[in-house]
């Protein structure tokens, strides 16, 4: 695989010159400010001061019929529009480019691949032809391998491109309404929306690349598997050998639609993506396991790859209608004291959690196919896995079911299953969910929905990943339930503000049934992806829009509120994801802000104003200090704020940026927790045997004259040598168990914190020679003293 420095953290020069020319802008808004606007005399006393020659030519000239300020308004848009026409130029060519360079990488590895191979079975005979084929193929099969690599990572770039400008975009405008106080930014908004460069759709590209990928693998698989000594040997069978690629093999397991299995037993595992990083992640990810596109067979996105070959019995795909992530709404359940929250989130053994899952937005359609599902927890030491189990209702039935009024027999007496197959097993499991509602009071209280992109081989389930984005939590609690029809919210209804909070990161689940490859190590490491140890949308959901109901919250609270995305478990109201990105740089603008904007502004000496003007224009014009991933920089906390802007006055010294790693939420390893509590006995042990010693020689050396008034001056200097070694060792458990708390997140200082105590052996050591040598001494003197009696 082409090395992470090559191409993941170093855009392409191309890009370079396309970017929004925030600084020329920023100039230009500053020239303006100096024109009209309530700050003229401090930004000209700034840009005099500053020695900065800003003085550009302006690309427009006032129209006369225009007033002072609406010029000024309208030569910002004109300059802001222009910007907004490069970026649409160059994105839409970039996605082209990509587009049919993907198209030709397909259709390559599909004919030469194949007359590489066919060459190969019409020489058996010579194995000099053999030997040389075999190395073109290899040859040929690395330069599929660059090619397909180089065009994720240009598909990486170009989404990190459509974000950066579209941020830089808004941030211009907000800095031409602060500086010019107009509301020029809101209009500007509501038209960015509507560019082309933001309708590129980044998800065919990602889908044709699964598919390219697919073929390349398939390619391998057969170049892989072709053993010369066989073909000297077996030359029969190796002419008789199909030669199978892609659109030759219709009767394949791939060709078949995959259907989701009834119970499901992986080893999932849950992290924290950036939105800026998702791409990243997804493009890592079809390398190795392709997408699983509800209702799609392999077959049928293959005719991607060749939209002008028409594949027997399968329809050409339309891109455009392609969608690579399948909205998926949940509806989870729990009674007024919060059972299931409860048990679920103290990991009590057989604790289940029941929800209710439909794929698409959930309107109410009588026909629409529920899920109804049952997660049961268990414990490693009983030695089963947790299992998720579930079956499936036509919607108008699932109320009665949920209030007990209607039972599965005569679900299955009116024949609702009859296109189905339903099991013994299905119709007990659908009994026992149904009595454990009925018994419970559950009814639904928190909903879910999100865009799910999955990826997964389509005739096993061992390995899949999902990766979910725009995840928005809905309560669904009403007090008495819901007494009648429809059994939840539909998705028309009007929420408030505090019924609906917007997670800010996209989850990535990796589930696996064997141990994790070192690729999807890999993979985690490039997309920043944080660690969250049992991760539960539910619980997330619960503990933000029940927070008066739920008696804890869950682990990941005080990291998620605190130390990195700035969420408030303990406000009333939403949580709006646009606080989660920039968080450093929007903490400065908005300080300026409400000093811009307030009374005692005005009031103030020159001197401050150039400063606020000086460290609004270095934050605007640096907005493209980022990382080619896109993303957000962790800044050092230990840089103050005038070096901070100083840093950010700098857009090309990006080397020179001080960063900190991305925090990584780890699970707390009990045996951590242990091995403190041993250490800590450990010291008390030997604490206890210089105890044992001291008491000796207190107490069971009086009828030995020459050594009474020794030993008892020895015990009373051990007996604060033992206060000392009891105390220590109780102030080394307490900062042990600190460390350990804080490595659970952890960053660069954390990193460098040590839970060992390398001077504690040496104490002890010394302590425990010095009282060896002391009774040995008060031996040979006692031995001595005995002689001469």
């Amino acid at each position: 695989m082409i090395s992470l420095e090559k191409y993941m953290y170093r855009a392409p020069s191309c890009y370079k010159s396309h970017y929004v020319d925030n600084n020329k802008v920023c100039n230009i808004i500053l020239q303006l400010a100096t024109q009209c606007g309530p700050y003229k005399a401090q930004v000209t006393q700034y840009i005099r001061e500053s020695g900065k020659n800003i003085r550009i030519k302006l690309p427009r000239i006032f129209p006369d019929v225009l007033s002072e300020y609406s010029a000024c308004d309208y030569l910002f848009r004109e300059i802001l529009n222009e910007e907004v026409a490069k970026v649409n130029q160059f994105s839409t060519m970039k996605y082209e480019e990509i587009y049919r360079e993907l198209l030709k990488i397909g259709k390559k590895m599909r004919v030469e691949g194949i007359e590489k191979i066919e060459t190969i079975m019409n020489k058996l005979d010579d194995i000099k032809i053999i030997e040389q084929n075999l190395d073109d193929l290899k040859l040929f099969l690395k330069e599929m391998e660059r090619s397909l690599e180089h065009q994720g990572n240009e598909i990486i770039h170009l989404d990190f491109y459509i974000r950066t400008n579209f941020k830089i975009l808004l941030r211009l405008g907000q800095f031409f309404d602060v500086m010019l106080d107009s509301t020029t930014s809101v209009w500007f908004q509501a038209h960015l929306t509507k560019e082309p460069f933001v309708d590129i759709n980044i998800d065919i590209l990602l889908v044709l690349l699964s598919v390219a990928w697919g073929r390349y693998r398939e390619l391998e698989f057969i170049i892989l598997n072709i053993d010369k000594e066989k073909i000297i040997f077996d030359k029969q069978n190796m002419r008789n050998r199909p030669i199978r690629l892609s659109n030759n093999s219709h009767n394949d397991k791939s060709s078949k639609l995959w259907k989701p299995p009834e119970t499901f037993l992986r080893c999932t595992t849950k992290y924290w993506v950036h939105p800026n990083n998702v791409v990243a992640a997804k493009a890592c990810i079809v390398r190795y396991i392709p997408y699983l596109i509800f209702g799609r067979s392999n077959e049928e996105l293959e005719t991607l790859l060749d939209p002008y070959k028409c594949v027997k019995g399968c329809e050409i795909l339309d891109p455009k209608k392609i969608e690579e992530s399948q909205v998926i709404t949940s509806v989870y359940l729990d009674n007024k004291s919060t059972q299931c929250y409860w048990n679920r989130i103290i990991r009590c053994e057989m604790a289940q959690l029941l929800r209710l899952r439909c794929y698409g937005l959930n309107s109410g359609a009588k026909d629409m196919e529920i899920f109804i599902e049952r997660k049961t927890h268990h414990e490693s030491w009983t030695g089963e896995k947790s299992t998720k189990e579930r079956f499936s209702l036509p919607q108008s039935y699932v109320f009665p079911y949920l209030k007990g009024k209607l039972s599965i027999d005569s679900l299955i007496n009116q024949k609702i299953f009859d296109k189905k197959y339903i099991t013994d097993k299905t119709a007990k499991l659908a009994k026992e969910m149904q009595e454990y509602i009925v018994e419970h009071n559950l009814q639904p209280f928190v909903r879910t929905s999100y865009l799910r992109a999955a990826f997964q081989h389509q005739d096993n389930n061992q390995v899949r990943f999902s990766i979910d984005t725009n995840l928005c939590m809905v309560n669904e609690y009403i007090p008495n339930g819901h007494p009648n029809e429809p059994w939840c919210r539909l998705a028309e209804e009007v929420l408030s503000k505090n019924e609906v909070t917007r997670f800010p990161y996209a989850i990535l689940e990796v589930k696996l049934q064997t141990e994790q490859p070192i690729w999807v190590s890999e993979m985690l490491e490039r997309c920043s992806a944080i660690l969250v140890y049992k991760f539960s949308k539910f619980q997330h959901g619960m503990a933000i829009l029940h927070k008066d109901k739920v008696p804890v919250l869950p682990h990941w609270a005080e990291d998620f509120e605190e130390e990195k995305f700035g969420s408030n478990f303990n406000s009333n109201g939403n949580t709006d994801s646009k606080k989660y990105i920039d968080k450093k740089q929007v903490q400065y603008d908005n300080f300026l802000f409400m000093n811009m904007n307030s009374d005692e502004y005005r009031k103030r000496n020159n001197q401050g104003d150039i400063l606020n003007i000086e460290n609004l224009a270095n934050s605007y014009s640096s907005i493209r200090i980022f990382d080619a991933l896109g993303s957000q920089i962790q800044w050092n906390n230990a840089v103050d704020d005038i070096e901070y802007l100083s840093v950010l006055n700098s857009p090309n010294n990006i080397d020179n940026i001080i960063f900190e790693k991305s925090k990584r939420i780890k699970k707390l390893d009990p045996k951590s927790l242990f091995a403190a509590e041993r250490v800590f006995l450990y010291w008390i042990q030997k604490s206890l045997y210089v105890l044992t010693f001291t008491i000796i020689l207190l107490t069971r050396t009086d009828n030995i004259v020459f050594m009474s008034k020794f030993s008892k001056y020895l015990g009373y200097f051990l007996i604060p040598v033992i206060a000392f070694m009891m105390f220590y060792g109780l102030h080394i458990y307490i900062d042990r168990c600190k460390s350990i708390k804080r490595r659970l997140v952890r960053s660069n200082e954390q990193e460098k914190d040590r839970i060992d105590h390398p001077k504690g052996s040496i104490i002890i050591f010394s302590i425990i020679c010095s009282i060896l040598t002391l009774s040995l001494f008060c031996s040979i003197y006692c031995g001595i003293n005995t002689i001469k009696r």
